[in-house]
């Protein structure tokens, strides 16, 4: 019945509907299916439940018109069966001899706003084909194109969704937000939404929100959507193998949208094939457990900070009390950082080393916070997936590290330790390293390292085109860690130690 078309607006309804009748695949859809959809939509958007959400999607649709009464049932029938039940009408007389800009098949009906966000109002000719005033398309594709709320989510006012050139990653995002919206539509339509914007609402993946003009719960706002979207994409991933082929790489586009207009506006970003790809691997059972670790300490990071800027707004009770943390309901900066690296559009080396050091590295105020999460392999993923870096890079760096753990350990050299890792100037970890070269040579006649070596570690140009001392620095530090911690030579409480002297040094202004 229907096909993938490309766009991300038509795709996204597709998937819901596929959704909302248990079918797979669009071309299995059958009319009795969009009938199926078609009443199920019915029943909510003319509940009175969706309007602050359907507003900012479908302005000034029949959906969100106010009123009562006979004629205002006849009119909402008529609009149910025309756009909710495209499939089932004739062509109008204004898309005769017309195709649908999606599918390519003979066109029903003209769309403008109120049937599909971000288009201009009824009759206005401009950015149309052929100076029409409106868009033509298939009815089975209109009714679809209905199904965009309810597979998408009410996210800070706007509409929040997400398509990917993988038609089972689409469908697998889509969802989990039609089981969200079903949920949330259970509660309002029995009268069971939270009346108040608190904070034990009772709400698993949004916050309760209030009208208080007219003193009853609005639709449910999700928070954070970026952060929405790369924990769902996360859960995706892990749960579902099958909807990223690693033979066949796949992107994501995620868009931020209201059709209002007190306030149109599009925020969309793109989530690279690599970046899927990292997400996709980092589940597996080696590095797993380090990653979830590193995520549940951003909510918890994510928390504080919500909790911090909220404080001042609240009353002293509120503000002491627990602050309720997940996808939706507060914002992971784990998942913020790692999108920013692809902000530009680009691989961006400067919040790329940033993150390294946030969560890999586990900093936190410029020392290292967790010895067991120092995790190699986690790290190695990352480079490779994220920062493209070579496999043979890698190791290089990874077995200039092993011998400066091998150095420390057999000397007990805790002061080298402290001064490479947490060198401040690439000229104080070259002086150190000279240092220990020397040292090295006259008590073992052996070198630590050979020239090519250092080279080839800190001087090699990386796929940004320059050499960063600092990247680098960094990665040798969470080899060290992780070596020695598990040699047994750095303890918990030895690296505690550690840091609490460079942090007086630092303190003092001793430490270059």
């Amino acid at each position: 019945m229907l096909n993938w078309t490309g766009h991300a607006l038509v795709d996204v309804g597709i998937a819901a509907v596929c959704v909302m009748t248990d079918k797979e695949d669009p071309t299995k859809l059958t009319l009795e299916d969009l009938d199926a959809a078609a009443d199920e939509m019915e029943r909510y958007y003319f509940s009175g439940a969706l309007t602050s959400y359907l507003t900012c999607v479908f302005m000034n649709s029949e959906y969100v018109q106010p009123g009562t009464g006979a004629r205002k049932a006849e009119t909402r029938k008529r609009y149910a069966d025309r756009v909710l039940r495209a499939h089932r009408s004739n062509p109008e007389e204004s898309a005769k001899a017309e195709v649908c800009v999606f599918s390519g098949l003979p066109a029903t009906h003209r769309i403008h706003r109120g049937q599909m966000p971000l288009l201009t109002g009824e009759d206005v000719l401009n950015f149309f084909p052929a100076g029409a005033g409106g868009l033509f398309i298939a009815g089975p594709y209109l009714t679809a194109l209905q199904a965009l709320p309810l597979g998408g989510r009410r996210s800070e006012g706007k509409l929040l969704i997400a398509h990917s050139d993988s038609p089972a990653l689409t469908l697998a995002l889509a969802r989990n937000f039609v089981e969200d919206n079903r949920r949330l539509l259970g509660l309002a339509m029995s009268g069971g939404l939270p009346n108040r914007d608190g904070l034990d609402d009772g709400l698993p993946r949004e916050q309760a929100s209030w009208d208080a003009a007219k003193k009853r719960p609005k639709y449910p706002d999700a928070k954070s959507a970026f952060t929405l979207i790369a924990s769902d994409l996360l859960d995706v991933l892990e749960r579902r193998r099958d909807v990223c082929d690693s033979d066949t790489p796949a992107s994501l586009q995620i868009y931020w949208l209201s059709s209002s207009g007190q306030g149109p506006s599009l925020d969309f970003f793109s989530v690279p094939s690599n970046l899927i790809r990292f997400l996709n691997n980092v589940t597996q059972a080696s590095t797993n457990a380090a990653w979830r670790r590193v995520v549940a300490r951003g909510w918890i990071a994510g928390d504080t900070h919500q909790a911090t800027a909220a404080t001042a707004k609240r009353s002293a009770k509120k503000a002491a009390a627990p602050q309720l943390s997940g996808p939706g309901r507060s914002r992971n900066p784990v998942f913020v950082d790692l999108f920013s690296i692809f902000k530009g559009g680009f691989v961006d080396a400067q919040p790329a080393s940033r993150f390294i050091r946030r969560y890999l590295l586990s900093e936190l105020r410029g020392a290292i916070a967790h010895a067991e999460d120092c995790n190699w392999e986690l790290t190695d993923l990352f480079l490779k997936e994220v920062l493209i870096m070579s496999p043979e890079r890698i190791q290089r760096i990874r077995e200039f590290a092993d011998a400066l753990a091998a150095f420390i350990e057999k000397r007990n050299d805790a002061p080298f330790f402290q001064k490479i890792t947490f060198a401040r100037y690439p000229w104080i970890l070259r002086g150190e390293l000279v240092k220990a070269q020397r040292k090295q040579f006259l008590q073992a006649k052996d070198l630590l390292f050979a020239l090519d070596d250092y080279v080839e570690v800190f001087e090699a140009e990386d796929n940004s085109g320059a050499a960063n001392w600092s990247l680098v620095r960094d990665l040798i530090c969470i080899r060290l860690v992780e070596q020695l911690h598990k040699s047994g030579w750095l303890t918990p409480e030895k690296l505690k130690e550690e840091v609490a002297a460079v942090e007086e040094e630092q303190a003092t202004g001793t430490r270059g």
